[in-house]
């Protein structure tokens, strides 16, 4: 029976029995669900890296329809026939029109589920009235660059024939000049048309006019008047929604609606560190109640999916790894096939971006067939993972050789191109524009012109970084040594980030009294009022509560990253002179800092404003645990405080590499052969959780 003529005799049914209307749209509403879940679904997925004429070719655009592909297929249960895809030179007006007309809407059988997805360059063209700016997608011609106003694609949209619609453009408009940072590439083109010469040395002077949003839902990657990129990833380049977004919807269960995904989405560190890009979303309130894309994924948090078998080596797409993971993720993990046809664990021998080569575990036996959803099983990590520091363009030839040395004399560092591999940081001199651009963010002191200092991979300012004008090269780096031995030590740490997978179901969740809480990634229901990451005012009296919804009790330390990327400990605490490490026992929780009305006298030294005391900028907390006490770690936090005479938290970790080095080595165990320099994590053993906030 069709939808409608079912809800129409369901209407008449009800009437007949004087049903009340509740439930009738309780009926419908399971029925639209059910329908959801076995309806035909359709995808078109428009993706450009190779654009006609000059300019600088975006890398991860057609990776962009590789994710969303994949997502599709394997998690949402799309057909492959059900999915159109067009990249570069096919990518044309006619063509996307074509798509329109005779895929998405020239079936007899009309779709119930559409998801449709633009990844490439965006503009703000002149329009017709003058003084006005309309944006459009940037295409491919018969002849050269084409275009599409914004409007006309949006209009395509309405003319499908249902309203589960999800639109995702990962694409920017507004475009400031480098159009390349460090690690990032905007997806934005300069303004064209009548003056648009003026209006891009001063996009505040259009006056744009953003279209109404289609029907269904709609993510685009940014605001209109703000930024978006692509970045290098672990092996390859992809837009920083589509990556984030699809990564997520791998680890994410069928509880999760769609609002809470993106809000997930849009707190993430990664978006964090490129300020500038802020994702929206059309439609909240029907987010709110919706799953994504309209339709239910299968039951559990997957790592990704075998993609190809051949002989006795298969593919596995790793599209489900948290990017961070991924980056330390080596040969020798191990993963378990969710299926019953096979128990035998596959083992990555190789991996490339998000393509790894497995065979089975035990050397023989059959694969499970392509399609098979996978998990880790045993995380193979390398303890002696380096920190890759990218230097800037605005370096000449020879301070670039003077750095590269100065850097290679530590043997825990590198320097690396941050056009072909991603970078942990940027080492660069600070810029006229930059001082003056940093300075109207209220910063402690002015920035010295020419002085060396540290950024984020999309050239946001590492706080207090920067030297003296006139600075020696290697005096530079022998100053930001201790710096740059913070950000290593945070980015081993944040390679045994699972609590997605890991079956010792840590929740984390920040709140004030004023703020709705912001949560961590195990947690489905929920969602904060507005978008995006939490921010909060220095010194806010800001609490953290951690469950332990598992049956183990867990040991582990609260570490926080500020905005200096420098790694302190939150708890336990100096005053409690360390007696065991933060204990959080099964099926309970705790508060940090304490709340006044529990808080006893033991507790009464720690800050009351402990997540909110350091400088503004982003923050991240790190909950760290295991269900084995961490003895040796605790011991060497003891012999710090009695050497630096500390008494208050938070701690700033005077020897970052060894303690964590220890403390990795406690929640790891060595594989039984092999590389020597391997460790293995095991998500039932040990647990690390992120939360990201800004302070303003």
């Amino acid at each position: 029976m069709e939808r409608r003529s079912f809800l129409q005799t369901l209407i008449l049914v009800a009437a007949s029995l004087g049903l009340s209307p509740g439930w009738l749209a309780g009926q419908a509403e399971r029925y639209g669900q059910a329908l959801a879940a076995g309806s035909r679904k359709l995808a078109l997925l428009i993706g450009i890296n190779r654009y006609p004429g000059e300019g600088s070719a975006l890398q991860g655009c057609v990776t962009d329809l590789e994710l969303q592909r994949e997502l599709l297929l394997n998690r949402f249960g799309f057909d492959p026939a059900e999915i159109l895809t067009l990249t570069d030179g096919a990518a044309t007006p006619s063509g996307i029109q074509a798509a329109f007309a005779e895929h998405l809407g020239g079936s007899s059988q009309a779709a119930e589920t559409v998801v449709v997805q633009f990844s490439g360059y965006g503009q703000w063209r002149a329009g017709s009235a003058p003084g006005q700016w309309q944006p459009v997608l940037l295409l491919s011609g018969s002849e050269g660059m084409a275009a599409m106003e914004l409007d006309s694609f949006f209009r395509l949209l309405e003319g499908l024939g249902t309203a589960q619609i999800t639109t995702l453009l990962d694409c920017g408009f507004t475009h400031i000049s480098p159009s390349v940072r460090g690690n990032l590439q905007l997806r934005s083109r300069p303004p064209a048309g009548k003056g648009a010469g003026s209006a891009a040395s001063d996009s505040s002077e259009l006056q744009r006019v953003w279209p109404s949003p289609p029907k269904g839902l709609l993510i685009a990657a940014t605001t209109p008047q703000d930024l978006a990129a692509e970045a290098a990833w672990p092996g390859f380049y992809a837009g920083v929604l589509t990556y984030l977004l699809t990564q997520y919807l791998w680890e994410s269960t069928p509880a999760t609606r769609l609002l809470v995904a993106f809000n997930q989405v849009a707190s993430r560190r990664e978006l964090g560190l490129f300020a500038c890009q802020r994702p929206i979303l059309e439609g909240k309130e029907t987010a709110r109640r919706i799953p994504p894309y309209f339709l239910t994924p299968p039951q559990v948090a997957v790592s990704g999916v075998i993609q190809e078998v051949k002989g006795n080596r298969a593919q596995v797409w790793l599209g489900g790894i948290p990017p961070a993971a991924l980056g330390g993720l080596q040969p020798g993990t191990l993963l378990a096939p969710l299926s019953t046809a096979s128990s035998v664990p596959l083992l990555i021998r190789s991996r490339s971006g998000l393509l790894a080569q497995v065979q089975p575990a035990n050397g023989e036996g059959q694969f499970p067939p392509v399609g098979t959803l996978v998990r880790e099983q045993l995380r193979s990590l390398s303890s002696s993972l380096k920190l890759l520091v990218g230097l800037e363009d605005n370096l000449g030839r020879v301070e670039k050789v003077d750095l590269t040395n100065a850097i290679a004399g530590h043997s825990w560092m590198e320097t690396a191109n941050p056009r072909e591999r991603q970078v942990d940081c940027l080492l660069g001199r600070i810029t006229p524009e930059m001082a003056a651009a940093f300075q109207a963010d209220a910063l402690p002191k002015p920035l010295e012109v020419n002085g060396y200092s540290l950024f984020w991979p999309g050239r946001e300012l590492l706080l207090n970084s920067c030297g003296p004008a006139g600075e020696a090269a290697a005096t530079a780096v022998q100053r930001l040594v201790p710096r740059l031995a913070h950000l290593l030590a945070a980015k081993r740490l944040r390679t045994t980030l699972n609590a997605a997978i890991s079956p010792l179901a840590v929740v984390g969740e920040l709140s004030t009294r004023s703020k709705a809480p912001l949560r961590g990634s195990r947690l489905a229901q929920g969602a904060a009022a507005e978008p995006g990451i939490l921010r909060f005012m220095r010194g806010d009296l800001l609490h953290l509560t951690l469950r332990n919804e598992g049956e183990q009790d867990l040991f582990g330390y609260l570490l926080m990253v500020d905005s200096s990327g420098q790694l302190h400990l939150l708890a336990p605490v100096p005053q409690e002179d360390f007696a065991l490490p933060l204990r959080l026992e099964a099926k309970g929780s705790l508060t940090l800092p304490p709340l006044p009305e529990v808080a006893g006298e033991s507790r009464s030294a720690v800050n009351p404003d402990l997540l909110t005391c350091h400088a503004q900028g982003l923050t991240e907390l790190l909950f760290v645990a295991s269900t084995r006490p961490l003895s040796a770690s605790l011991e060497a936090l003891k012999a710090m405080v009695r050497q630096q005479g500390i008494t208050r938290s938070p701690m700033l970790l005077s020897k970052p590499l060894e303690w964590t080095q220890m403390l990795l080595e406690e929640l790891t165990r060595r594989p039984p052969e092999g590389d020597p320099d391997l460790r293995w994590l095991d998500p039932s053993q040990a647990v690390t959780l992120s939360l990201t906030y800004l302070l303003v």
